[in-house]
C-alpha cells in the first residue's frame, strides 16, 4: 500500500495538472476567441455602416445637383413652370419645390400645399446667415412634415446665379431612411439608427423614439439608471463625427430589461451638417455559437479530448469567420448590384476588377466579360489611356475626382454620365485601387435640352409672327400694285411692253413665293390643334401615297410598303397626321433628286403604333442630327426650316413620338409612335392636352 499512494498521488497529481492546464488553456482561448468573434462582428457591422453613411451623402449630394440644375435653369429662364418637372423627374429626393427671396418671401411654390406651415421668420434667418457667409449650400433644422406625408424633414437651398434668390426643396427624408437606414440588418435582430450632431433621433425601427435624444428614451423606460455607457459613446465619439465601434448597454427591439449590445458608427458630413449612423446586435447573438461550443462536457473529462474539443472549436470558429466573411461580400454584392447607378473597381494597371449589373446591362455583356480587361478598352472602345482620365487622376492625387456629363454610345444610344472615382488606400495611404461611380443622366440632360427647345421655339415663333405681319402688308400693296402696272401696259405691243410684262410675270412670281413662305411663318405661329378620333393608319398612309403616286413616278421613286394588318385602330387627327407625313414623304423626295427608293412600315409595339419611314438618301451626319426638328434649320436652298418643327409639334400634341435615326451614305428613317385608341377617354384626355 505505502507504494501505491504515492503512485495514485502522481496520477491524480499529474491528473489535476493536466486537468488544470486545460483549463487555464481553455479559460485564455475562449478570452481570445470571444475577443476576435465581437472584433469581426463590430468590423462587419463598421463596414455596413460606412456603406450606408456614404449612401446618405451621396443622397444629399443628389439633392444639391438637382436644386443646382433647377437654379441654373430658372436663372437662365426665370420661369415658375420650369420648376415642376424637376419636382416630378425627382419624387424620390423632393417632396417639394420652391423659390425664396433673400427677405424670406415665398416667391413661387411646388406643390403649394406643402410649403404653407413654413416659419419665413426661420427661413428669413437661415438666408440671412447663408448669405452673408457665402454658403453655396444650406440645410435648415428638421421641422414637422405636413399632416398626410408623414415624419420630419429638413430644407435644403442653394443660391440662383444673379438673382437675390434661393432654389428651396423640402427633402424626401423618409425616402432616406426607407433606402438606406430601415434595411440594414446585422446579425438576427440587429438593427440601424441615425441621431444628429445633438444626439436626437433622426431615424429608428421605432418610429416612436424619432425626435427624441437617445439617452432621455433609455431614462424614459428605466428611470432607476442614473446614466448608461451609450451617453458616454454618443456624447464623446458620435455627435462629434468620429468613426468607430464598441459594445453598451441599452433598449433592444423585443426586450423587456437593458441588453448588452456591440455598435459600430460612421459619421455622415456634408457641408457642415454632421449626423451618425449606429448599428448595434445583441452581444450574445454574436457570441452563441461559441457558448454553445465551450459548454461540451468533454472537455472537462479528458485532456486529450479537450485539445480536440478547443482545435474543433478553433476550426469552427475559423469557419464561421469564413462564411460570415463570405455573406458579407454576398451581402456587398447584393447591394451594389441593387443599385441603379453604375460601380466598378480598377487597380492600378487600369484593369477591371469588378462591375455591378448596371454596368453589364448598359453594355448588354456578362459581368465576367469585363474583368482582367483594360477599363478603356472594354468602357470606352479605345486602346489607350482615355484623355482626362478620373481614375488616373485619383491614383495620381489620391482624391476623388469628379466629371460632370461624360458621354458615351451604347446599343446605339448616346448616353450622358456623371462619373466620380473614389480611391481605395492601403494602411500606408497608399491608392491601390479606384471606385469608379457612374450616374446615368441621360434623362436629365434631355429633360433640360426640351426646356431649351421650348423657349427657344417660344421666342422664335413670337418673332416670326411679328416680322411676318411686318412684312404681309407692304406685300399686299406691292402685288396690288403690280396688278395695276400690268393692267396699264396691258393694251401695248410694242416690243419694250412684252419685255415689261414678262419682268412684271416674273416679279408676281417672286412675290408668290414670299407669300408661300409668309404663310409657312404665319402656320408655325400657330401649330395646329388635333381633334383626335379612331382611323386606320394604314388607310391613312395608303390615300397619302395615292394622292403622290403621280408626283413620285415623276420623281423617279419607288414606293414600297410592309404593312402590319389587324392593327388596332389609332388615336389621331386624321387631316394633321396626314401633313405630318406628307412632311416627311416631302422630305424624302427632295433628298432624292436623282430618284431613289422609299418604304413605310406599320406595325404594334404596345402601347404604340410605329409607322417607319425611310429612304435611300445621302443621310446626316450627327450635327445635323441632332438639329433637325429646330425651327427655321434647313440644309436646303430656299427652305423654310419648319417642316419638321411642325411635324413633330403634330406628333406630340397626339401624345406621340417621332425619332429619326441616320448616317451618311446611309439614308434617313423616322420612326413615328402614335397612342393605341382606347375606348372611353383617349379622345378627350388628348383634345384637353393639345388646348
Amino acid at each position: 500500500m505505502k507504494g501505491y499512494v504515492p503512485s495514485v498521488a502522481r496520477i491524480w497529481v499529474i491528473a489535476a495538472v493536466v486537468i488544470a492546464g486545460v483549463l487555464a488553456v481553455a479559460f485564455v482561448s475562449r478570452h481570445v476567441i470571444v475577443s476576435n468573434t465581437a472584433e469581426a462582428f463590430n468590423r462587419q457591422q463598421l463596414s455596413l455602416v460606412r456603406e450606408s453613411a456614404r449612401g446618405v451623402e451621396n443622397f444629399i449630394q443628389g439633392i444639391q445637383i438637382s436644386l443646382n440644375t433647377a437654379a441654373d435653369t430658372y436663372g437662365l429662364y426665370p420661369d415658375p413652370k420650369t420648376l415642376a418637372p424637376f419636382l416630378l423627374r425627382q419624387p424620390q429626393l423632393m417632396r417639394a419645390l420652391f423659390l425664396v427671396s433673400r427677405d424670406g418671401d415665398l416667391i413661387h411654390t411646388h406643390p403649394p400645399q406643402l410649403t404653407a406651415y413654413l416659419d419665413r421668420a426661420n427661413l428669413k434667418q437661415l438666408l440671412l446667415q447663408a448669405a452673408s457667409a457665402k454658403q453655396q449650400v444650406f440645410i435648415s433644422d428638421f421641422i414637422d412634415a405636413v399632416s398626410g406625408n408623414g415624419g420630419r424633414s429638413f430644407i435644403m437651398g442653394v443660391p440662383v446665379r444673379g438673382k437675390s434668390q434661393w432654389m428651396c426643396c423640402l427633402v424626401n427624408f423618409s425616402a432616406l431612411k426607407d433606402t438606406f437606414i430601415y434595411p440594414i440588418k446585422s446579425g438576427k435582430t440587429g438593427y440601424a439608427w441615425m441621431i444628429d450632431s445633438r444626439g436626437v433621433l433622426l431615424a429608428h425601427p421605432n418610429t416612436s423614439m424619432e425626435g427624441k435624444r437617445v439617452v432621455d428614451v433609455l431614462k424614459e423606460l428605466w428611470p432607476e439608471n442614473t446614466s448608461f455607457n451609450l451617453e458616454t459613446l454618443i456624447d464623446r465619439e458620435m455627435v462629434k463625427g468620429v468613426e468607430g465601434k464598441g459594445e453598451y448597454t441599452g433598449w433592444h427591439i423585443g426586450e423587456k430589461q437593458l441588453t448588452k449590445k456591440l455598435i459600430a458608427y460612421a459619421p455622415i458630413k456634408f457641408n457642415g451638417l454632421l449626423w451618425s449612423i449606429g448599428v448595434a446586435a445583441p452581444y450574445r447573438e454574436a457570441m452563441a455559437p461559441l457558448m454553445e461550443s465551450l459548454m461540451g462536457p468533454l472537455i472537462f473529462i479528458c485532456g486529450f479530448l479537450a485539445v480536440l474539443v478547443v482545435g474543433a472549436f478553433f476550426l469552427s470558429a475559423q469557419e464561421k469567420r469564413k462564411r460570415t466573411a463570405a455573406q458579407e461580400i454576398a451581402w456587398s454584392h447584393e447591394v451594389i448590384d441593387g443599385i441603379t447607378d453604375g460601380i466598378s473597381i480598377i487597380d492600378r494597371d487600369y484593369r477591371v476588377l469588378m462591375v455591378n449589373k448596371a454596368i453589364s446591362e448598359w453594355h448588354n455583356k456578362p459581368m465576367g466579360l469585363f474583368r482582367g480587361k483594360p477599363c478603356y478598352e472594354v468602357f470606352q472602345q479605345q486602346s489607350s489611356l482615355c484623355q482626362g482620365c478620373p481614375a488616373h487622376e485619383a491614383f495620381e492625387t489620391g482624391r476623388p475626382v469628379f466629371r460632370d456629363r461624360v458621354s458615351t454610345t451604347l446599343g446605339g444610344r448616346k448616353y450622358y454620365f456623371h462619373l466620380t472615382a473614389f480611391p481605395l488606400k492601403d494602411e500606408d495611404g497608399r491608392t491601390m485601387r479606384v471606385v469608379e461611380y457612374v450616374k446615368d443622366v441621360t434623362a436629365e440632360m434631355a429633360l433640360r435640352s426640351e426646356l431649351l427647345q421650348h423657349e427657344r421655339k417660344s421666342m422664335i415663333v413670337k418673332m416670326s409672327a411679328q416680322v411676318a405681319h411686318e412684312i404681309r402688308n407692304p406685300l399686299g400693296s406691292l402685288t396690288l400694285n403690280i396688278d395695276l402696272l400690268d393692267d396699264a401696259i396691258s393694251g401695248y405691243q410694242a416690243p419694250e411692253a412684252v419685255e415689261a410684262r414678262e419682268l412684271i410675270a416674273t416679279i408676281k412670281n417672286e412675290i408668290e413665293s414670299l407669300h408661300k413662305v409668309l404663310r409657312e411663318y404665319l402656320e408655325c405661329t400657330r401649330f395646329p390643334t388635333i381633334q383626335p378620333a379612331k382611323h386606320d393608319v394604314n388607310m391613312v398612309i395608303e390615300d397619302l401615297f395615292a394622292f403622290l403616286e403621280e408626283e413620285l413616278r415623276r420623281c423617279k421613286i419607288l414606293f414600297k410598303t410592309t404593312f402590319e394588318y389587324n392593327l388596332p385602330a389609332a388615336s389621331l387627327d386624321q387631316d394633321h397626321i396626314r401633313r405630318a407625313f406628307l412632311n416627311l414623304v416631302r422630305n424624302a423626295i427632295e433628298a432624292m433628286p436623282a430618284g431613289g427608293t422609299i418604304e413605310v412600315a406599320t406595325r404594334l409595339n404596345q402601347p404604340w403604333i410605329e409607322v417607319v419611314f425611310g429612304d435611300s438618301g445621302p443621310g446626316m451626319p450627327p450635327d445635323q442630327l441632332e438639329r433637325i426638328f429646330t425651327p427655321f434649320y434647313t440644309t436646303k436652298s430656299g427652305g423654310t426650316g419648319l417642316g419638321l418643327s411642325i411635324t413633330q409639334h403634330i406628333i406630340a400634341e397626339h401624345k406621340g413620338e417621332i425619332i429619326c435615326d441616320s448616317a451618311p451614305g446611309q439614308g434617313a428613317r423616322f420612326t413615328v409612335r402614335l397612342p393605341v385608341w382606347q375606348d372611353g377617354g383617349d379622345e378627350n384626355s388628348l383634345s384637353s392636352s393639345s388646348g
